[in-house]
């Protein structure tokens, strides 16, 4: 019974063999079509990954010398750009500063420019036939204030010095007078006001000391 079996198999299979000449339908020729799209896939996808390791290949190749190169140059464009900003920071202080130094006495001119127009009125006012010794003396006393007054708005003060112990760094001796209204080495008499401004001296008080003997 199994040598029958095995001739009638052997023909199935000969028989399912398609013929040379056989023609080809489109059931046929979509099949093949088929095969051929597969295999251009795998060849695509097989290209990419050859690109793939190519970039990675070109990217392991990168040496340390050429990333500590690429570093430097990064390093020296940020300092050239830090160098000329600095450069243009200091112009533009200096600038300012100049500008500053300039005009540093701006306020402190304006606000004598109202003394200077009581002064001139009460000039004008003492050339008049009708004007008064006390008309006269209470202009220049308006007059002084008012300058006295803009003074102490920028930082000046009067020095003490009348009946004050000497003090060589804000008062400047001219002389020695004999009195018993003030001990010795004190300021008799004041000849001369002296100023400061804030804590710096602009000129001493110019005073005679008490030296009784």
């Amino acid at each position: 019974m199994t040598e029958q079996k095995e001739p009638l198999q052997a023909k199935e299979a000969v028989k399912d063999t398609p013929e040379p000449n056989e023609a080809v339908t489109p059931e046929n020729e979509a099949g093949f079509e088929g095969a051929t799209g597969v295999d251009e896939a795998t060849e695509a996808s097989a290209a990419e990954v050859g690109v793939a390791e190519e970039d990675d290949e070109s990217e392991a190749d990168e040496s340390p010398e050429a990333a500590l190169a690429a570093e430097r140059d990064q390093l020296q464009d940020r300092l050239l750009r830090l160098n000329a900003e600095f450069d243009n920071y200091k112009k533009r202080m200096i600038r300012e500063n100049s500008e500053r130094l300039r005009y540093s006495s701006f306020e402190l001119l304006a606000g004598l420019l109202p003394t200077l127009d009581n002064l001139e009125r009460a000039i004008a006012h003492a050339k008049k036939e009708e004007s008064t010794r006390e008309n006269m003396i209470e202009g220049l006393e308006l007059v002084c204030k008012m300058t006295m007054d803009t003074l102490v708005k920028h930082g000046v003060s009067k020095i003490s010095a009348q009946g004050e112990v000497f003090d060589p760094t804000r008062h400047q001796a001219v002389g020695m007078v004999e009195t018993t209204d003030v001990p010795n080495n004190h300021v008799a008499e004041e000849c001369q006001v002296g100023y400061t401004l804030h804590e710096r001296i602009l000129r001493p008080a110019m005073v005679r000391v008490a030296g009784n003997k």
